[in-house]
């Protein structure tokens, strides 16, 4: 979610952001003062998701110190205000008025879950001022407001995905295993939906708190009981490596199926040979030959001596979209929007970024299979 410089100019974004401010350089609402352009952070800096805050920040930090290193916007500095959300919808809230009530911020990047990002998107819309998720994924989400957008893909399009590769696959009966969140929750339900249209039979549906549950061993001996050929798992790579370790101690012979919130080498890392086979749509692949997301695992290895997570990654394309929303038409929370609502073909490091109205992004994924201990493109 972030840049940094010279070694980097390969960024032809990052160029592009230091030569104008494009259409439109009023300063009314929101305006950010002449001596920096700034846009604040959300993220769960503290809590049980505070490794994916880590993510957010450390996209967002890269995205910026790019941009700076090549000369800033129009001369002037960009600055990041990063606020800790705690992943709690209250404290999002609290965060949301503080940007809000802030002037000179122009928009926020965030927040991480679909909760907060709810709590928090009635104060931004009310104040006219963009909010782009890098990952909150909920159906309800869509109708968070004109000022809410977001770089990942909806829940209902990815288990909507999900379920049509399983059909593909041949697979009959599947069991399901979500986190009790309005991100698990709507995983659960588009890919049951999807699911039974597909032919396919639910056999289990069982539901864990995320960040609290350690033990599955009562989960999984239900679902082993109705006898699934496949366990699609509506939650993070930390549960899910743990998913999947304990159903081979109970011996659940079953194949893993989920959405890109499982993919992290933390998924490898923690599981082990228990993730082998796991299969997984994703919009971000270090690997990947696509020229923007070979540039930014450059510049993030560069800086951070570490290959980038999959939030980090969706937090760099939301930043620099953001900033060069601001290039392109000004430095007014309002032109943002305008800017955003007819984004069209937007490159990436997380793929080709069009909004529909409502401000979901609408691209294409990969298909990933854990094999010999990576992720690799799958191939049937």
């Amino acid at each position: 979610m972030r840049k940094f410089m010279q070694g980097f100019a390969v960024f032809s974004l990052m160029t592009a952001l230091v030569t104008g401010c494009g259409n439109g350089g009023s300063s009314t609402t929101g305006s950010s003062n002449n001596e920096s352009v700034k846009i604040g952070l959300a993220a769960p800096l503290s809590g049980s998701s505070a490794e994916y805050g880590e993510q957010f920040k450390k996209g967002a930090e890269l995205a910026v110190k790019l941009v700076n290193d090549a000369g800033g916007i129009n001369g002037k500095k960009v600055e990041l205000d990063i606020q800790d959300d705690k992943g709690d919808p209250k404290e999002a809230a609290n965060t949301a008025n503080k940007f809000a009530s802030d002037k000179s911020i122009l928009a926020v990047v965030g927040h991480f879950n679909s909760s907060a990002t709810l709590a928090a998107a009635p104060i931004y819309n009310k104040n006219k001022m963009v909010e782009i998720s890098p990952s909150s994924s909920s159906p309800k989400v869509t109708d968070a407001g004109e000022y809410t957008f977001r770089v990942i893909t909806t829940d209902a399009f990815q288990a909507q995905y999900v379920a049509d590769w399983t059909k593909e696959e041949g697979f009959k009966k599947a069991a399901i295993i979500y986190e009790q969140t309005d991100f698990g929750l709507g995983l659960s339900d588009v890919y049951s939906k999807a699911a039974k249209e597909n032919g396919i039979e639910i056999v289990a549906n069982e539901a864990y708190v995320a960040g609290q549950t350690k033990d599955f061993a009562s989960i999984l001996t239900k679902i082993k009981e109705k006898q699934p050929e496949l366990l699609f798992i509506g939650g993070l790579y930390n549960e899910a490596a743990l998913i999947a370790k304990q159903s081979k101690q109970l011996g659940l012979d079953v194949r893993f199926i989920g959405v890109d919130s499982l993919y992290s080498d933390a998924l490898i890392k923690l599981g082990g040979d228990a993730v082998e086979g796991v299969m997984l749509p994703g919009f971000f692949n270090p690997n990947s030959q696509n020229e923007k997301t070979k540039e930014f695992v450059e510049a993030y290895k560069k800086v951070y001596n570490e290959e980038p997570g999959t939030y980090a990654a969706y937090t760099f394309d939301a930043t620099t979209i953001v900033l060069e929303a601001i290039k392109q038409k000004g430095a007014n929370r309002e032109t943002i929007k305008e800017y955003l609502t007819t984004l069209k073909g937007y490159k990436g490091a997380t793929g080709v970024h069009d909004f529909d109205p409502n401000g979901d992004v609408l691209k294409e994924p990969e298909r990933l299979v854990v094999k010999d201990g990576k992720f690799q493109p799958y191939k049937q």
